[in-house]
């Protein structure tokens, strides 16, 4: 990503596969959080994770961006091995936003946003102390491309404000704006519409197709089936550590598996009936 925000990569292929998980487990002592999970994600997709609370989904974010080494398996990103070291994560070219909103509370929008920027400078300690010609370069672009990202996300007006004082949809979406400033070409979101009224959802919808433009791979994990279903390109179900199901949105949301998981089983169906999914006309139906 330059500082124009021009695409870095071309088309959708989800064939051609940007990250492989392969066999990914964690446990947590006799607990088996992630148990051999394959998960792949192609070229511009956009993949929903899934599950109900307590299915691993955030562990296996975790496992995926070194937070966590995972007991077993492999995380592969473009063709390398990933190590379980976040920082070397990033500079791959993974980024993420967390469930619980993660901002520097005291420092402006402006100046969360350059924090992300700061893993693709190059100005050593010495540099950055004397504030050097290659230091004064750097921090100028980086301002550059964070104001531009602050547009680019909808906050632009709020740079100079407290990270504190900003709504808690402007919130995420500045969590959003520091994680593209990462430049990544996979970006992770857990739970981005958490919290949020259906204007701001349809909102963080329209961003998220918007960095998918930009030619970003989009994962996110989400318990609002109906922004699910229609955002995403994939669906990955997780239930106790395993993957349930995995396809299309039509294909997941119709699944006896994934509505039992999602709404146990009620009184039996009258023969020859089959249920309709977990999203009817009353809306999404939570986790």
């Amino acid at each position: 990503m330059t500082t124009e925000l021009a695409p870095q990569l071309r088309g959708v292929d989800p064939d051609l596969q940007i990250l492989t998980a392969q066999g990914v487990s964690m446990r947590f002592g006799g607990l088996v959080a992630v148990d051999q999970v394959d998960f792949s994600v192609g070229l511009g997709e956009i993949v929903g994770l899934i599950g109900p609370n307590g299915a691993g989904k955030t562990t296996f974010f975790n496992c995926l961006t070194g937070l966590y080494q995972p007991t077993s398996g492999q995380v592969v990103f473009q063709g390398a091995v990933l190590p379980p070291k976040p920082r070397r994560v990033v500079k791959a070219g993974m980024a993420r936003t967390f469930q619980n909103i993660r901002l520097f509370a005291n420092m402006t929008a402006l100046e969360n946003v350059m924090v992300g920027r700061y893993c693709r400078t190059s100005s050593g300690p010495f540099t950055s102390i004397i504030r050097g010609w290659k230091f004064r370069r750097e921090e100028r672009e980086t301002k550059e491309m964070a104001n531009q990202l602050l547009d680019f996300v909808g906050i632009g007006s709020s740079a100079d404000h407290l990270a504190r004082n900003l709504s808690y949809g402007d919130q995420r979406r500045l969590e959003i704006a520091r994680a593209l400033a990462t430049e990544p070409k996979l970006i992770l979101l857990d739970e981005p519409t958490a919290g949020m009224n259906p204007q701001e959802t349809r909102q963080a919808e329209e961003l998220i197709l918007r960095i998918r433009d930009l030619g970003l791979a989009v994962v996110v994990i989400e318990h609002d089936m109906r922004f699910i279903f229609s955002l995403c390109d994939r669906v990955v179900c997780l239930m106790q550590g395993k993957v349930l199901v995995e396809g299309t949105p039509e294909v997941v949301q119709s699944d006896p598996q994934v509505i039992e998981a999602y709404i146990g089983t009620g009184p039996a169906e009258p023969e020859g009936t089959e249920p309709d999914g977990i999203v009817g006309d009353g809306g999404p139906r939570n986790a």
